[in-house]
């Protein structure tokens, strides 16, 4: 059966914690990319959301998607490796655009076979450990929410940081108070430090029992981030760098990271993220599943990518719960855990129909 149409549009999802801050950015409200395509009665569905380091606006993201989504018609969804083809290469401005599609076309694919994507893919769904994500607030009000946090169940929590040192180690000190010492903690500074005051950071936060740092200095300082490294008892991991293996193999050369943080969007789908992950475990650097920033269809897309790779520490797959999205039904999140969707596709249960106009 040959995919016959695709649909595009975007989307804006309200942020319903609307003093959400983190790298100097405030995200009341996240753009995106919903992405569709059809097959007979069958339609899979993709999404990305619109980052600002992800080097797009919203309207390129658009308009990658679009394109993308267009070179799909006529390909045989019975012949995987024939669309994955036409997906074309990872590019740094295409990506996310890219992964919205190679979403959908999965998606379509293991519905037409009545499978789960994950098994389409050689791997078995199963239970992940998810952690919470705290923006950047007060040490108190941070605090307060790690406590609830912890008492629904989550046992890992990543905190944003700012690029100060001291009001920094205030929060973090804040949060480990609050939340004893058998939550995980891990630390994403989002590049707002250079290795002298990240390395001042590490020290400052040893004594709190952090699990990682992430991207302390900018991701285009291998030499400063290496630096770090090699000066820290905390794991060290990059993020918002990778974008393609080229950069992956940089980072390796550099000897700049204990670990990697893996995103859809940015890396341009499941697949080159199952690559970079294989890859960087050759060289003894473990990958973590980064965030899964937007609905719930971004959440189980990124929840299939961890029955394909070893991934290590706690997947970042539970933000959807601060994004409105009436359109899907939630995961299902229990005890700190995001439980296996049931039926095929990525499993996700679309409310209302799909709205979008059809291009053939």
């Amino acid at each position: 059966m040959r995919i016959e149409a695709y649909s595009v549009a975007s989307v804006r999802h309200r942020n319903l914690d609307p003093d959400w801050h983190y790298a100097g950015r405030d995200v009341p409200e996240l753009p995106g990319l919903r992405v569709a395509l059809r097959a007979g009665r069958e339609v899979g569905e993709g999404y990305a959301p619109f980052l600002p380091h992800l080097d797009a606006t919203p309207e390129v993201l658009f308009r990658a998607g679009r394109e993308i989504a267009a070179g799909m018609i006529g390909a045989d969804a019975g012949d995987l490796d024939e669309c994955l083809t036409r997906l074309g290469s990872c590019a740094r401005p295409r990506n996310a655009g890219r992964s919205a599609v190679e979403m959908a076309l999965l998606d379509l694919v293991a519905r037409l076979r009545g499978q789960p994507v994950t098994r389409m893919l050689g791997g078995q769904a199963r239970p992940i450990e998810v952690l919470r994500i705290i923006p950047v607030k007060s040490p108190e009000r941070m605090a307060e929410l790690a406590d609830d946090y912890a008492a629904q169940g989550f046992r890992a929590l990543k905190l944003k940081a700012t690029g100060s040192v001291e009001a920094d180690t205030a929060r973090v000190a804040a949060v480990r108070d609050a939340v004893g010492p058998d939550v995980t903690i891990t630390v994403d500074a989002n590049q707002s430090y250079d290795a002298v005051t990240a390395l001042e950071l590490e020290k400052s936060l040893r004594h709190l029992g952090v699990w990682s740092l992430e991207q302390p200095v900018p991701a285009t300082d291998l030499s400063a981030l290496s630096r770090v490294r090699l000066g820290s008892a905390a794991r060290i991991e990059a993020d918002e760098g990778l974008f393609a293996m080229a950069d992956l193999e940089a980072l390796i050369a550099a000897e700049a990271a204990d670990g990697i943080s893996l995103k859809l969007a940015r890396s341009g789908g499941i697949l080159p993220s199952r690559e970079m992950a294989h890859r960087a475990a050759h060289f003894g650097v473990y990958a973590r599943l980064g965030t899964a920033f937007g609905g719930p269809l971004m959440t189980l897309a990124t929840a299939a990518l961890d029955a394909v790779v070893a991934a290590a520490g706690s997947a970042e797959c539970a933000e959807f719960t601060h994004f409105d999205d009436d359109d899907h039904a939630p995961p299902v999140i229990r005890d700190g855990m995001l439980l296996p969707p049931d039926g095929p596709g990525f499993g996700q249960h679309r409310r209302t129909p799909w709205s979008a106009s059809w291009e053939e």
